[in-house]
């Protein structure tokens, strides 16, 4: 209690000393300090939301998971699919005052794709999957072309992709004489002014800015920055951020804890949004860690957990039950997605025999810093064990969990991912090859064969594909999926045009707050 009372004056000095007279402000926050301020530099929820009002890519999202130009006024592929031509719009203007040329998207294309880069969605476009970009190249005043070594369908949709920063457009200048991105400089609605680490990050309104004339449709179209500032307090205790809310010390609680759903939903001021979003919750599985390599034992597991029961717990109902790799939201979720794993100890006690499971430990690693995924942990945990599993709860912070995640470090794991609008490209963010990435969580080649199948494939002609994934998921369980995925917002009577949204992150443009 001394410690969240602490916290809590904190806040609200804060809150008063980022506020100017007559200003608009919007307060918000953040569970931690951004990770990156590169683009797409961290796929952690913390830096994504605030960079995405900071950077622009060339194309980007809509709500439907359909590609549309952003920085881009015009896009050309040549004849055998292998060249692209992006034709850049005029009279876009960085933060710092510099016009928007090729010369700047060339730049940050090498700084995401250099040999030495720690680009996180790097493997996305170096060959590793179906993208591989051998160049980009400027032409001319207004141009850029990129290269790709073999026709790829999937290209403007990787490059759009949300996790990814939508693979936005840097000013040089956004990095030191070390290479190190120290301020974020982009072309989007709002600029960054400062960072108190541990505190919060405060983004102003860019006069500048050149918004596109087709309207607002998920992360694309038009954007209005409608307050003069943001300010992201930095709040990592979820009790606490609902206590900010209620007492109208931040006016927006984009991705609140779901146990606190109810008592929001009656609390004066207050008004709950929800949206379902095209993800997964899960536990990954290392399927190379004995005794998790069996995949007997790893469907034992799948049948061991009351899905219905943690559902209902860890989001207050709001989310649905979903044990298929396929988000319950999209147009693939048929039948074959249905009818996945279930709850049912009996199947469990004849796996566990089938796999000749001798009570071998394993762990379950999971953080406290997004307390959704740690109560999932502690459940997952305690219920593996009511079955006869011998797993350990393993708790580290997310700032390690994530590396672990990616260099495959891990037995089991909770982990999230973040929402994509088009279902092929979850499927590619964890299918592939270990040898080649190791922070990939299935390895099986024909289930690789099939999302290469998918990118290549007419939308109307995909289901067969997408079933026959789900029936070799069912063969190898590679991991746990326990729910869709959903978003539950708390918003502020003061505040007009916020949506929650399929894509889950806020969105602050388009955005206004009165007094």
């Amino acid at each position: 209690m001394k410690r969240m009372s602490r916290f809590l004056i904190a806040l609200t000095g804060a809150a008063f000393a980022s506020t100017g007279a007559g200003a608009a402000e919007l307060k918000t926050m953040l569970t931690g300090d951004p990770r990156s301020f590169m683009p797409g530099g961290s796929p952690d929820d913390n830096s994504t939301t605030l960079l995405q009002h900071v950077y622009e890519g060339l194309v980007s999202w809509k709500a439907d998971g359909s590609v549309a130009p952003m920085l881009a006024e015009r896009i050309e592929t040549s004849a055998d699919k292998k060249f692209y031509t992006f034709t850049l719009r005029k009279g876009v203007k960085f933060h710092n005052g510099a016009s928007l040329t090729p010369k700047e998207v060339v730049w940050t294309w090498n700084q995401f794709l250099e040999q030495k880069s720690a680009w996180a969605c790097k493997q996305y476009f170096n060959g590793s999957g179906v993208v591989h970009v051998l160049s980009v190249e400027a032409r001319g005043k207004d141009r850029v072309v990129f290269t790709l070594e073999r026709p790829a369908p999937s290209f403007l949709s990787q490059m759009a992709r949300s996790d990814c920063g939508e693979t936005g457009i840097a000013h040089p200048d956004s990095v030191n004489a070390e290479g190190r991105w120290v301020k974020p400089i982009g072309t989007g609605p709002f600029a960054f002014e400062s960072q108190a680490i541990g505190r919060d990050v405060v983004l102003t309104k860019f006069r500048d800015y050149a918004p596109r004339s087709e309207p607002a449709n998920g992360y694309a179209g038009e954007k209005k920055a409608l307050v003069d500032k943001i300010d992201w307090l930095i709040i990592p205790d979820a009790s606490i951020a609902k206590t900010a809310i209620m007492a109208g010390q931040i006016d927006i609680w984009g991705q609140i804890s779901p146990t606190f759903a109810e008592e929001l939903k009656v609390a004066p001021g207050l008004t709950l949004q929800a949206s379902d979003v095209p993800s997964i919750n899960t536990f990954a599985i290392q399927t190379t860690y004995a005794p998790l390599d069996k995949p007997a034992l790893r469907r034992a597991i799948n049948y061991a957990l009351d899905y219905d029961g943690m559902v209902a717990s860890l989001t207050g109902g709001y989310a649905k039950v979903n044990t298929s790799p396929i988000p319950t939201s999209s147009r693939y979720y048929g039948d074959a997605q249905r009818n996945s794993f279930r709850y049912d100890p009996e199947m469990t006690k004849k796996l566990l025999a089938e796999a000749g499971y001798n009570g071998e430990k394993f762990k379950v690693t999971t953080n406290t810093n997004f307390g959704d995924m740690y109560d999932a942990g502690v459940l997952l945990q305690g219920q593996l064990v009511q079955q006869g599993l011998n797993a350990e709860l393993d708790v580290v912070d997310f700032a390690a969990q994530l590396p672990r995640y990616n260099s495959g470090d891990y037995n089991m794991m909770t982990f999230d991912y973040s929402p994509v609008l088009d279902p092929a490209l979850l499927l590619d963010r964890f299918i592939g090859s270990k040898a080649v990435n190791r922070g990939k969580v299935w390895d099986n080649p024909q289930a690789r064969k099939l999302v290469d199948q998918i990118f290549a494939t007419d939308p109307d002609k995909r289901q067969p594909l997408y079933d026959e994934i789900q029936r070799l998921y069912l063969e190898d369980a590679p991991m746990v999926v326990w729910s869709g995925a959903v978003v539950i917002s708390a918003v502020r009577d003061n505040v007009k045009g916020y949506e929650a949204w399929a894509g889950r992150r806020p969105r602050f443009w388009n955005v206004e707050v009165s007094k």
